[in-house]
C-alpha cells in the first residue's frame, strides 16, 4: 500500500476536500475532550469550547461522508437532516442502542449554533455521553468509508 500523502496527492479536488473534512473533524474532535485548560498553574474550564468542538466536529464527520458519496460540498448544520442524507441513521442509531437515539439526536440537531450562541440564552443542557457516542460512531463509519473507497489509513494523516 502507498504512503497516506502520495495517494492524497493523486486525489483531485473534491476527493481531497472529503479526506480534510474528515481531518478538521478529528482535530475538533481532540478539542472537545479537553473540558479543562492548565494556564498559570491552574486549570480553567473551558466547558462550551469544549462541546462547541464537538458538536462541530459531528457535522464534518457527516458532511466527510455526503462529500465522499455525493461529490458536492454540503451545507447547514442540522445534524438530523445531515444524517438522514447519508442513509446511515440505521447504522448510527444501532452503534447508540443504549440512548432513545431519535429523541436525543432532536435535542442537539441545532446545538452547535446555539451552544455558539450560549450567551444569549438563560440555560443549555445537553447529554454530553450521548454527544461524545455519536461522533465516535460517526468517526469510525467515516473512516472506514474513507479506507474502502480511497484505501488510506486515516490514522497515518496525522503522523
Amino acid at each position: 500500500m502507498n504512503d497516506f500523502e502520495s495517494i492524497f496527492n493523486n486525489l483531485d479536488s473534491i476527493d481531497k476536500k472529503c479526506i480534510n473534512a474528515y481531518r478538521r473533524a478529528r482535530e475538533f474532535k481532540n478539542l472537545s475532550i479537553q473540558p479543562l485548560i492548565y494556564m498559570d498553574g491552574r486549570y480553567f474550564p473551558v466547558l462550551i469550547a469544549s462541546m462547541v468542538n464537538g458538536l462541530f466536529s459531528c457535522e464534518l464527520f457527516l458532511k466527510s461522508i455526503l462529500i465522499l458519496n455525493d461529490k458536492k460540498i454540503p451545507t447547514g448544520h442540522s445534524l438530523k437532516k445531515l444524517l438522514e442524507k447519508t442513509n446511515l441513521a440505521t447504522e448510527v442509531k444501532n452503534k447508540l442502542n443504549k440512548y432513545s437515539f431519535d429523541e436525543e439526536l432532536e435535542k442537539i440537531d441545532n446545538s452547535f449554533t446555539e451552544w455558539r450562541y450560549c450567551y444569549e440564552k438563560d440555560t443549555l443542557t445537553i447529554n454530553r455521553g450521548f454527544v461524545n457516542e455519536f461522533c465516535n460512531a460517526l468517526e469510525e463509519i467515516a473512516r472506514k468509508q474513507i479506507f474502502d473507497i480511497y484505501h488510506l489509513d486515516m490514522n497515518q494523516s496525522f503522523l
